[in-house]
């Protein structure tokens, strides 16, 4: 078991750094097409059915309309919305919610990922894009890499979009545009 945890540990490390490595003097190669962000949210969130029926963590989705068609990377963007729902389930306490929502605004799409966990200490919110950075040890998961949030803001950056995150009263919000 602890030989298997390992391997999925160092083949997700070296996953990521790849990722990280192939962003080249001209950035990332896109493959751009339109698809519908709910639909992909919606997919996204079955691939941890497993894991969220043993932490009995619920997910509440807010969709302003039943489709929203974005256009981007759908491979780039199903991992940013991997990483940031695997973040939530892991800092979420058991018994709780993850609500996620998208709302069209103008020319784009508003993308939100709240979890009710423990949320990350103010003085570390601006370092979580750093690559490697992990708040204190006591806190962090260990099968961390300290890697999604650096990939989820290059790839969102590589799409020309923002992302930010807060404290809330309770846990964190991720947010993030799309281009619609």
């Amino acid at each position: 078991e602890i030989v298997i945890s390992e391997t999925e540990r160092l083949t997700k490390l070296t996953n990521n750094l790849l990722v990280i490595n192939n962003v080249n003097a001209n950035g990332m190669v896109l493959d751009i097409s339109d698809f519908d962000i709910c639909d992909t949210i919606k997919r996204t969130i079955e691939t941890f059915e497993g894991v969220c029926a043993k932490k009995k963590i619920k997910f509440k989705l807010v969709f302003s309309e039943k489709s929203l068609f974005i256009t981007a990377d759908f491979s780039k963007i199903q991992q940013v919305l991997y990483n940031l729902i695997d973040n939530a389930i892991k800092f979420s306490n058991n018994d709780s919610s993850i609500i996620i929502s998208a709302t069209d605004k103008n020319d784009k799409v508003i993308i939100s990922i709240k979890d009710f966990g423990i949320g990350i200490p103010r003085e570390s919110l601006n370092m979580i894009w750093d690559r490697f950075y992990k708040t204190d040890k006591s806190r962090t998961n260990k099968e961390s890499t300290g890697l999604g949030l650096p990939i989820v803001r290059l790839i969102l950056t590589q799409h020309k979009e923002d992302i930010w995150a807060k404290n809330a009263k309770e846990g964190v919000i991720f947010t993030f545009t799309l281009t619609k």
